[in-house]
């Protein structure tokens, strides 16, 4: 009986110890679902608030957008400005403000009203228009006139200069006078030029060539050589009087000068002298210097 009753109280003991696990098991199931339910609101919490967050970004960037627009708008002088009407013969178009374009995408012209007058603000615009075009054509004319004047004086300048030297270390005629033939000085040595006549002529060609002591004086024969005798090669110095440095025959067509000073400056002249005494000087040209 003893043993019986202490079976029992084993027995009872151990359904009371698996009635306490079981029910400890539940509790902590209970735990376990309520953790899991918690993390799951504090997930849904925390993506609210970031969705929160995320709206009130896109709405202050919508707003600060808006605002910049605005200020830009207010900034812009686009709604100040009018397009020029195009003027066509005949019809005046009246301008339009930028504003009042439409928004369709396609482009518009202003209406053309024929013989008829918009307004005083469009009179006055095409009557300044037409005096500028006026102006411009005026001025226009008055350069075309201004530049064909020109160059008609410089043709007349140019043919009435004597013809270049051909030698590129010849130096020009001097400015003054004298150095015409008509100024020579009655103490010449050699016989005055006269103007050339029928069937005499002066030497063509007229250049000098720097050498190391001087210079190279060369000429061609004039047109006419019927009763040419000879060649008179004359020098003056500083503007004075003509000096004949040389008569050379008619065969020769050079000479050489030497240079004796760098001061100052010297002309010469090549003269055609004829069998009946006639002399017909050629072009004066002049060196710096001092030559013999």
């Amino acid at each position: 009986m003893a043993v019986k009753k202490t079976a029992k109280k084993s027995a009872k003991k151990a359904v009371k110890k698996s009635a306490v696990k079981k029910t400890s098991a539940k509790k902590a199931v209970k735990k376990s679902a309520v953790k899991k339910t918690s993390a799951k609101k504090a997930v849904k919490k925390s993506a609210v608030k970031k969705t929160a967050k995320r709206a009130v970004k896109k709405t202050v960037k919508k707003s600060t957008i808006k605002k910049s627009a605005k200020k830009v708008a207010k900034k812009s002088p686009a709604a100040s400005i009018v397009i020029p009407p195009v003027p066509t013969p005949g019809t005046r178009i009246a301008p339009k403000s930028i504003n009042s374009l439409p928004t369709t995408g396609t482009a518009t012209t202003g209406t053309a009203t024929t013989g008829k007058e918009i307004s005083p603000a469009n009179k006055s615009a095409d009557k300044s228009s037409n005096r500028v075009m006026i102006a411009v054509v005026v001025g226009i004319v008055l350069l075309a006139l201004v530049v064909v004047s020109r160059n008609s004086s410089s043709s007349k300048s140019d043919s009435a200069a004597p013809a270049a030297s051909n030698s590129a270390s010849a130096a020009p005629a001097t400015p003054d006078a004298s150095t015409t033939p008509e100024a020579t000085a009655a103490s010449s040595t050699a016989a005055t030029p006269s103007a050339a006549t029928a069937g005499h002529t002066e030497p063509k060609g007229i250049v000098a060539h720097y050498t190391a002591n001087g210079a190279t004086i060369f000429w061609q024969s004039p047109t006419e050589t019927t009763g040419l005798s000879n060649y008179n090669v004359e020098i003056r110095s500083n503007g004075g009087a003509w000096k004949l440095i040389s008569t050379v025959p008619a065969s020769q067509l050079s000479i050489d000068i030497t240079k004796g000073d760098a001061v100052g400056w010297s002309s010469f002249r090549v003269s055609s002298v004829y069998s009946d005494g006639q002399v017909i000087g050629g072009k004066v040209f002049g060196l710096p210097g001092q030559y013999a």
